[in-house]
Formats: C-alpha cells, sequence, structure tokens
C-alpha cells in the first residue's frame, strides 16, 4: 500500500511539471537551444546554459564555437535568454597550436559602446620563433584593435565581429606587418556582470 502510494504521488508530482522551450536572444534569432521542464517558471530563472553555433545555425563547421546564456523571463512556453559568455573548444584551440612556433596571447578588460564590461582573450600563432620585441609589437597590435573595435561597437555587434571571425581577421593583418603570422583566435569572450560562471580556462 505504502509502495503505491509514493507511485501516485511521484506520478502527480510530475503532472504538475511543464515542459519549456529554452530558447537564444534575438541577436542568435532566437533559436531552440534546449528544453526543461519545472512546476515553477520561477525556478529557472538566473540558470545557466551552454550551446555551439553549429546548434544555432546547424552548420557543422561552427561546432568548436560555444556559447553560453543566462535563463530570464519565460513569455508562454519559451524560456528567454541573455548572452553571458564564449569560447573555442579546447579540442580546437589543441588543434590550432603547432609545434616550433610562437604563441603570443593577451587578455584585456573593455567596456563596450552600450557600457558591457567584457575580457577579451586572443591569441596569435606565429610562423617560427619570434623575437621578444616583436612579440611585444604582436600584443600591443592585438590589445589596441580589440579596445578599439570593442568601444566602437555595442556587445551584440562586437560578438557578432568575433564569431563571424572578422575580429581575429582584423588582428592578423595588423600583427602580419610585424611578423609571419599563421592564425589568429578570439578564444573567449565573457560578460564580466556574471562572475559566477564557469567558463572553460
Amino acid at each position: 500500500m505504502a509502495r503505491a502510494q509514493r507511485k501516485r504521488r511521484n506520478v502527480d508530482t510530475w503532472k504538475q511539471k511543464s515542459w519549456y522551450e529554452i530558447v537564444a536572444p534575438k541577436s542568435f534569432n532566437e533559436a531552440k537551444i534546449g528544453e526543461t521542464v519545472t512546476s515553477d517558471p520561477e525556478n529557472l530563472k538566473g540558470r545557466f546554459v551552454k550551446a555551439s553555433m553549429m546548434d544555432i545555425t546547424g552548420d557543422f563547421s561552427k561546432q568548436h564555437i560555444k556559447l553560453e546564456f543566462k535563463l530570464g523571463d519565460v513569455v508562454g512556453d519559451k524560456v528567454q535568454t541573455e548572452f553571458v559568455g564564449q569560447y573555442l573548444s579546447r579540442d580546437y584551440m589543441r588543434s590550432q597550436i603547432r609545434r616550433k612556433s610562437t604563441r603570443v596571447e593577451d587578455v584585456v578588460d573593455v567596456n563596450t559602446k552600450d557600457g558591457h564590461k567584457i575580457r577579451v582573450k586572443s591569441i596569435a600563432m606565429a610562423i617560427g620563433r619570434a623575437q621578444a620585441t616583436q612579440e611585444k609589437a604582436i600584443r600591443k597590435i592585438m590589445r589596441d584593435i580589440v579596445i578599439k573595435r570593442a568601444q566602437a561597437l555595442d556587445l551584440e555587434q562586437f560578438i557578432n565581429e568575433v564569431i563571424k571571425g572578422r575580429l581575429s581577421a582584423n588582428i592578423y593583418r595588423g600583427a602580419g606587418k610585424i611578423y609571419s603570422i599563421k592564425r589568429v583566435e578570439i578564444r573567449k569572450v565573457r560578460v564580466l556582470e556574471d562572475k559566477k560562471r564557469s567558463f572553460e580556462k
């Protein structure tokens, strides 16, 4: 009897729950990025969910671009989200790094045009062994370009430049005047208002 009552209570509790579709922000075309179930939609607010650009666009070549969103308001059966960060997968980054090359990395905090404070981590992979003075010059170019573009664009526009490779291409052209560059990547962008996020390092 007790077992039957417990089973009935579990069934009743499940019946009280509803399914909700998690959608990306408008800047990502409100694409479906997941589903969740709850009996109280308010419990969803403030949680975080990860997705890839492949999930959003269906483009397999974008699977290495990872995104993180914060759950917000529930409208009907949809959970709205806000962007909190982007990073490149570890496997992808490992595949880009070659032996006998020089890695020039930079980390900079900057405010976007619409007031979002973000942390941007970039990396340039030079062909062969660059001198220390060349590394310093490349790093300065990387930082100057990131700051200039971030301050000229709102967060949505800046992330769009990062994902489409425009920012890394800009750095590639500038750094290439100093030394031969194989590749440039913006490996992580983080919105600093959300300091509790557990992004990949």
